[in-house]
């Protein structure tokens, strides 16, 4: 029972956290022209930059926007990759950090 939990909260755990990528283009999507970088700092919160999410298998620009830290975590930013076939989005995830670096980061 106990070996059956450990995988169920393996596969939720990699589930959640894993990265997804969108269909390939022929060149790369541009930003819109109207793009917001937050400079605030807040203590219980970090800014998740602007980027491209897949919806419908077609790409729709997400605005950024303040989210709940999690401990131990730090956020990735999305990324555009080079494929054979064209440009893939891969999106952005959260990649867990350890304890001393997230409180240099955060702290």
């Amino acid at each position: 029972m106990k070996n059956l939990i450990t995988l169920i909260l393996i596969m939720f755990t990699t589930t959640i956290f894993a990265q997804k990528e969108g269909p390939a283009l022929s060149k790369k999507l541009e930003k819109p022209v109207k793009t917001f970088k937050q400079t605030l700092k807040k203590r219980a919160t970090i800014w998740i930059n602007g980027q491209w999410e897949v919806d419908n298998n077609q790409y729709k620009w997400k605005k950024g926007h303040w989210t709940a830290k999690r401990v131990g975590y730090v956020f990735i930013d999305g990324e555009w990759n080079k494929k054979s076939n064209g440009w893939v989005w891969k999106e952005g995830f959260w990649k867990e950090i350890n304890l001393d670096q997230w409180i240099k980061i955060y702290g």
